[in-house]
């Protein structure tokens, strides 16, 4: 969708603009279009065109305006499969002019800039005021479908493809119960209707919370049993890594809050960027973590489909070691105890696991 935009002043703002001029024409390409690069519609969804038999999608947590263009460029050249992109809300410091044009100024010229992205808002995509809502500007800027529940539309929405049903809920938009459960009943059809494909959903704000302090327990009590029906159920705002299967916390900012280190967390990290790489075919659904800056992959997980309707989860990531960086107001002696009690109880509970089952037919390297 090509969002054409004027320069206005916001209170606190620096002064001059990243471009010169007073408009700047941009283009996000939306699954809500007639057409997107790279795709057709089919029957059976929005078929890839560059690789029919896989689809990739790359995902990324908060964003918050701190992915420079190097950051852009280099997951872009270390994948050059990506066939689309999600964001879990938080793509800017706050819904003004001036942070969507330094991320316009971030992305131009880079592979994201062609790219298709399914997007939802976070709590810094609202304006707060006497009433908060989400800026008219998000709309103009993100042309996704209008299949989500009545009041919703655009920015709750599901997209099918061949192999998988994606799903974006706006949490943020979510402030009464009322309002919780009509989306709620919205997302048990979206699931049911899903057919054969694999569902991945996507959120910002987590049902199972990584942070301190910060559980929406309304959130985790309407949506948690619903989303266990899913694949695998993706949110941000906590700025952390958690995995407890569907659920994965993620992080893509240069901010980073303090993690619970919950040890029913499968896999945890505290203190990087992150991003997951989606490998989806007929019958295998593959999650990579990486560490953004590092080139590393950190988690690395199948959900492998069999021809009875089972599904198995295979963890190849289970005996890598978890990487835990304290924020720098928290290094101190009770912060350095509670992460290294936590590394020992991990690495103890590692030492007597048993290796999951592994079928090489079926697993790339």
């Amino acid at each position: 969708m090509l969002c054409v935009v004027r320069w206005n002043a916001w209170f606190g703002m620096p002064a001059e603009p990243v471009w010169e001029g007073d408009t700047i024409a941009y283009r996000f390409h939306c699954f809500g279009e007639d057409s997107v690069p790279g795709f057709v519609q089919t029957p059976a969804g929005w078929q890839d065109l560059r690789q029919p038999e896989a689809l990739q999608l790359l995902l990324l947590g908060d964003v918050h305006n701190s992915m420079d263009r190097a950051q852009w460029d280099s997951i872009a050249a270390r994948h050059t499969d990506i066939d689309a992109y999600a964001q879990l809300g938080d793509f800017v410091e706050r819904c003004y002019f001036y942070w969507w044009q330094r991320l316009y100024a971030e992305l131009d010229s880079t592979a994201f800039a062609d790219l298709p992205v399914l997007t939802t808002p976070g709590n810094h995509e609202y304006n707060k005021g006497l009433v908060k809502h989400l800026d008219p500007m998000w709309f103009e800027i993100f042309h996704h479908p209008a299949n989500g529940p009545v009041d919703y539309i655009g920015s709750t929405y599901y997209v099918d493809f061949p192999h998988l049903r994606f799903i974006a809920i706006d949490t943020d938009a979510l402030r009464r119960l009322r309002d919780m459960l009509r989306v709620q009943t919205w997302l048990k059809g979206a699931i049911k209707g899903s057919g054969d494909r694999f569902v991945v959903v996507m959120m910002h704000h987590p049902v199972i919370s990584t942070g301190a302090g910060r559980q929406n327990w309304l959130i985790r009590w309407v949506f948690r049993r619903v989303l266990l029906r899913a694949d695998l159920v993706f949110a941000g705002h906590d700025h952390n890594y958690a995995r407890r299967l569907p659920f994965v916390d993620t992080n893509s900012a240069k901010k980073f809050y303090l993690s619970k280190l919950n040890h029913r967390d499968t896999r945890v990290a505290s203190g990087f960027q992150m991003y997951e790489l989606l490998t989806i075919t007929a019958d295998t659904l593959r999650m990579q973590t990486y560490l953004t800056d590092y080139d590393e992959l950190y988690d690395d997980v199948y959900i492998v489909r069999h021809e009875d309707g089972t599904r198995e989860t295979i963890d190849r990531s289970a005996a890598w070691i978890e990487k835990i960086e304290l924020p720098e107001k928290y290094r101190n002696r009770t912060g350095d105890i509670k992460v290294r009690r936590f590394l020992n109880k991990r690495r103890h509970r590692l030492a007597n696991r048993t290796t999951p089952s592994v079928h090489p037919a079926t697993l790339e390297p």
